[in-house]
C-alpha cells in the first residue's frame, strides 16, 4: 500500500478531532457568558405543561389583575411594586405575594422574593438588591387561602438620575 492511501483516514480523523474541539470550545464561551441562560428545569416544566394551562384557566375564573411597577432605589437597588385587583376592581389584600425576577440581558440571575404589603390596599412591594436598569421579566404568584393567580410581566427599570 502506498502512502498515499494513509492521506483520508487521516484527514476524516482530523475533521472529527476539528468538530470535537470547536463544539467544547463553544460550550465553555457559552458557560461563561453571563448573559447566556437556559430555562432552570425547564424539561420538568414542559411535561407540566397541563398544569399550567389548567392555572391560565383558573387565572381567568378569579379575574385578578396584577400590574406592577420597578422604581430605581439608591445604591444600585430598585423597589418592585405590585398592585392586585380583583374581578370588581377592589383590593386584594392579605394574599401572599412572591416574585422571581431577572433582568432579560443576565436571565441567568433569576431571585426569588417575597412582597411585604406596602398600604393594605392590595399593593405590595419588596426592594430587588441588586438591579441593573433594563428590561425585567416577574414571574408573580399570588396566594390567598386556596385561591392563587399567576402572571408573568415584562417591566423597564430606567437607570437612576
Amino acid at each position: 500500500m502506498s502512502a498515499r492511501g494513509w492521506y483520508w483516514p487521516v484527514g476524516v480523523v482530523a475533521l472529527l478531532v476539528g468538530g470535537a474541539g470547536a463544539n467544547i470550545g463553544l460550550m465553555i464561551v457559552a458557560n461563561r457568558d453571563p448573559s447566556f441562560a437556559v430555562e432552570p428545569d425547564y424539561y420538568r416544566k414542559a411535561v407540566e405543561w397541563d398544569r399550567a394551562m389548567a392555572q391560565e384557566a383558573r387565572n381567568a375564573t378569579l379575574g385578578w389583575r396584577v400590574s406592577a411597577r420597578l422604581e430605581p432605589a439608591d445604591a444600585g437597588r430598585a423597589r418592585l411594586v405590585a398592585l392586585v385587583r380583583d374581578r370588581a376592581g377592589a383590593p386584594v389584600a392579605g394574599a401572599a405575594v412572591a416574585v422571581e425576577a431577572f433582568p432579560s440581558a443576565r436571565a441567568r440571575d433569576i431571585a426569588t422574593f417575597t412582597l411585604a404589603p406596602a398600604d393594605g390596599a392590595g399593593v405590595y412591594a419588596v426592594t430587588l438588591p441588586r438591579a441593573r436598569p433594563g428590561l425585567w421579566e416577574l414571574r408573580l404568584r399570588v396566594a390567598r387561602g386556596a385561591e392563587v393567580f399567576t402572571r408573568t410581566l415584562s417591566r423597564d427599570l430606567a437607570a437612576a438620575r
